[in-house]
């Protein structure tokens, strides 16, 4: 398949510059191999801690205010598997709300491990293969170097700067979850 822009990586640097690049007009394939979009920190980091974090002060709350308060439950017991399926609705709620974000602006989601074959196309594994003419690599906790030429000559931006971007780069790298970008010539 053919696109302007193939983002590699589906976590918060990579699906978020790929709705950008295609609110930019460009017609945009992300390749992510894990199921669900979202990265690490939606799927099984930040936001699953979250919601756990947010249980636990739950229990803490009822075992050390309610009673001050003047309301009497009883002891707090946690049930782990009501918790278990409430966490694991938030992540599906989050995660699809990304597929929806992808839907609302015409990016395409190819299932699969992505690797280069060469500087303007990217095997997608169990997948047909996307040739591109930019390149966003955004793996995040797995670092991937793309055989481009001049990957040394570094121009880098903060993300609120690419999310100001007015044009697609030619090639951009997602350092970091998507904190720095790195625009190479």
């Amino acid at each position: 398949m053919e696109c302007d822009v193939a983002v590699l990586g589906g976590g918060p640097g990579g699906y978020t510059a790929a709705i950008r690049a295609a609110q930019l007009g460009a017609k945009v394939v992300c390749i992510e191999q894990e199921p669900e979009l979202g990265g690490t920190c939606l799927r099984v980091g930040c936001i699953p801690t979250k919601a756990w974090v947010q249980t636990a002060h739950a229990i803490h709350q009822a075992d050390a205010t309610f009673a001050k308060l003047g309301v009497n439950v009883g002891a707090p017991e946690l049930d782990f598997a009501a918790a278990a399926e409430w966490k694991n609705g938030v992540v599906k709620q989050m995660t699809g709300g990304i597929v929806g974000l992808f839907k609302a602006n015409g990016v395409e989601w190819a299932k699969g491990a992505g690797s280069f074959k060469d500087a303007n196309t990217l095997a997608v594994e169990g997948g047909e293969d996307v040739t591109f003419k930019s390149a966003i690599v955004a793996t995040g906790s797995f670092p991937l170097r793309p055989p481009i030429e001049g990957l040394d000559s570094v121009r880098c931006v903060d993300s609120t700067g690419l999310l100001a971007a007015t044009a697609v780069p030619r090639r951009l790298v997602i350092l970091g979850g998507g904190i720095i970008g790195c625009e190479f010539a």
